[in-house]
């Protein structure tokens, strides 16, 4: 019976060419679109769950309540081990410092490269496995180094980096003690080196080994087995507010399952910008969209099986009238859909082979993509084929199979009232429910649009900025003479960050309006005499900062218009004059910009104080719009010159602030290619319609002509 169905099947396709190829291109088309919205989904929602022990793994976070809000960062350096030290539900605990360092190794080759500074504890928490070097062995001392596999791939070739030494920032020597595999793209922070923490604790920064007030590092706490957080949680905040000594505020810890960050997490900043958050509303939107795109399709089929009935008409007489019963008529047909299923489910496998490529670019995900990273993946388009063809035949097979032989023979069939009002009806949903995802997709787009092309409110074309802490900090202005002295660089200045980078965050007190000393943690720009220029920041009240007024490097300071609206001033000029300390520096305010933002527009304007001098990081040169290859070239040849041991590491400033929408403009390019394939399945079906209703017209004014000479003969 099954090999009588499939013949059946096949010799009903082969006669009916138009017909199938429509809908095999339609539903095609439907599985390629679902097929890559699941993987992106799926993806999505594999973050981090390829640790071993990813189920009880937490992020520890501190949450101080501000005048200004809640404050989510991280955690002090000693939180980690203290929690370690104290609660036996945690098994282990690790801390990491996400951070950007140039290495380099003796050949002169160099590069920009992610690192965390973090000790062997790091392995015992997270599945990163090692291919050479002890875990508890290889972060223990100041200056170890592991590197990634794709790492010392870059630095040693196919030599073995264990033993040997890399230059780190230019100035100081680390010892290479083990190799790990690349972490996984799936990850919500990613390190290409680890960079044993007494590096930073011990010798760069050993006022952060016992500052608790630091929110420097992330902590992550692995925890016996059923083990419950919320109580744990309590205990820890119970710990945290021994340790620091700030009644007016009101501190709380937070621990966040790892598989929960990416698309979960609180956004706590770190200064490599290296940790990675996801979107949760985006996988609903694009886990819609591909119902909905695999929905029409199958509209499509229901649609073109209606209007193509009447070709069918005579054979299912035909059929009835040598006993074919009512049930083996439905299963004949839904025979025909499920074969015409497994053969999209192929075609689409051919669409997917195409097309694979170009959706890695788009979703920029580079690792578990492929076809066959996952067979079970097909597995379950196949079965998505095979539901779709069934719930998409239903309706065609028991309509078709209720057709009474004796009208269908006579000629006499037509579709009906309730045929027609039903066909209007799926066409309409089918085109009501593209235009819905065209709606979405149009807002997206503006959405977008609007972030990109907003004025930010600083001057961020053609500012070239180069990574500046490995310079000697004393010849400073004697650098940026020697470069401005290149043609085409017009402006220069350094400062501890520029917009679009991470920046520093510190304990700030400020003077309220009734005279209050209020504390709070705010970002902190330091900056020379030149930034506020350079930028195009503009001084709304007060004064900017001034190389003729001695006190402006120790005693000044300036902020936003955010800052001021947070302490209750009412008016800018109000706050000119009222005290501040911060970083050890009192002083006076003496000025006030106008606000703008340091980060995307996803992000509302934050407090913001500028300081001259300190933390130096980045120096910015302002270059002439022609000719920016060959400046560039001459700036490298002239720094190469000047700095010989300094590397040269740089970027644009408007390439650092667009990139921070990167996410944004994958995800909808994404939505709008299942936008696209809706579309073409819908014009399909409005073809198919077309074609296979003109024939019926043409019959019944073909025997209407024939009745009328009948009549007059």
């Amino acid at each position: 019976m099954f090999r009588n169905y499939l013949k059946t099947s096949f010799t009903y396709f082969r006669k009916h060419k138009s017909f199938l190829l429509i809908n095999l291109l339609g539903l095609s088309t439907g599985l390629t679109a679902f097929y890559f919205a699941f993987l992106y989904v799926n993806f999505e929602l594999s973050y981090d769950s390829y640790h071993q022990h990813a189920e009880n793994i937490y992020r520890l976070g501190v949450d101080v309540q501000t005048p200004n809000g809640v404050d989510f960062r991280g955690t002090p350096p000693p939180i980690a081990p203290a929690v370690k030290a104290t609660f036996s539900e945690v098994a282990s605990s690790t801390r990491i410092l996400l951070d950007h360092l140039v290495l380099q190794n003796e050949q002169g080759v160099q590069s920009d490269e992610k690192i965390g500074f973090t000790d062997g504890t790091i392995f015992s928490v997270f599945t990163f496995p090692l291919i050479s070097g002890a875990p508890m062995e290889v972060l223990s001392t100041p200056f170890q180094v592991v590197l990634s596999q794709s790492c010392a791939k870059k630095y040693f070739g196919d030599l073995d980096p264990v033993g040997r030494s890399l230059l780190i920032n230019g100035k100081d020597r680390a010892h290479v003690t083990g190799v790990m595999k690349d972490i996984p793209n799936n990850s919500h922070f990613h390190m290409d080196a680890l960079v044993s923490i007494s590096t930073m604790l011990k010798v760069w920064r050993p006022d952060l080994e016992s500052n608790w007030k630091s929110r420097r590092s992330n902590s992550y706490l692995l925890l016996r087995p059923d083990v419950d957080p919320t109580s744990l949680n309590v205990k820890i905040t119970q710990l945290l507010r021994t340790k620091i000594d700030q009644p007016e505020y009101e501190y709380s810890t937070a621990l966040e399952p790892l598989k929960q960050i990416y698309l979960y997490g609180k956004p706590r900043g770190s200064s490599a910008g290296s940790a990675v958050t996801g979107s949760i509303t985006n996988v609903y939107l694009c886990s819609l969209a591909s119902i909905l795109v695999l929905f029409i399709a199958g509209l499509n089929y229901i649609n073109l099986s209606t209007a193509f009935s009447m070709q069918r008409a005579k054979e299912i007489g035909v059929r009835k009238l040598l006993g074919a019963s009512r049930s083996t008529l439905a299963t004949q047909f839904l025979s025909d859909v499920i074969l015409l299923s497994l053969l999209a489910f192929v075609c689409s496998l051919v669409f997917i082979a195409l097309i694979n490529p170009v959706f890695v670019q788009i979703s920029g995900k580079t690792s578990g993509l492929g076809m066959l990273d996952h067979i079970y993946h097909l597995g379950f388009l196949l079965i998505i084929a095979v539901i779709t063809g069934v719930l998409s035949g239903l309706y065609p097979s028991f309509f078709l199979a209720a057709l009474q032989p004796v009208n269908t023979l006579k000629g006499r069939f037509a579709s009906g009232a309730m045929g027609i009002r039903l066909r209007k009806a799926l066409v309409t949903s089918q085109f009501l429910l593209s235009f819905t995802l065209i709606v979405a997709t149009t807002v997206l787009y503006k959405q977008l649009y609007y972030m990109q092309h907003q004025e930010p409110g600083f001057n961020k074309d053609h500012m070239l900025v180069i990574r500046f802490q490995f310079y000697d900090k004393p010849k400073t202005e004697i650098l940026k003479k020697q470069l401005l002295e290149i043609p085409g660089v017009s402006k220069a200045s350094v400062a501890s960050s520029v917009p679009g980078s991470a920046n520093i965050r510190m304990e700030t007190m400020i003077e309220t309006f009734q005279g209050i000393d209020e504390v709070s943690n705010m970002d902190a720009y330091f900056v020379d005499y030149s930034f506020l220029d350079q930028f195009e920041l503009k001084v709304v009240a007060g004064r900017p900062f001034s190389s003729l007024m001695a006190s402006d490097s120790t005693e000044a300071m300036i902020v936003n218009e955010t800052t001021v609206k947070s302490l209750g001033y009412a008016d800018l000029e109000a706050i000119i004059g009222k005290r501040f300390s911060q970083s050890g520096r009192k002083g006076i305010i003496i000025g006030v910009v106008k606000d703008f933002h340091i980060e995307s527009f996803r992000e509302q304007v934050q407090p913001l104080t500028f300081q001259i001098g300190g933390f130096e990081t980045f120096l910015t040169l302002t270059l002439a719009q022609n000719q920016l290859p060959s400046t560039v070239a001459m700036i490298e040849s002239k720094w190469k010159a000047i700095a010989p041991l300094a590397p040269f590491t740089h970027f644009f400033t408007d390439d650092a602030f667009n990139a921070q929408y990167d996410g944004e403009r994958r995800f909808s390019k994404l939505f709008i290619s299942l936008v696209f394939m809706a579309i073409i399945i819908s014009c399909l079906g409005l073809f198919g319609l077309a074609v296979f209703d003109s024939p019926q017209p043409q019959k019944e004014k073909t025997s209407s002509r024939v009745k009328k000479l009948k009549f007059l003969k």
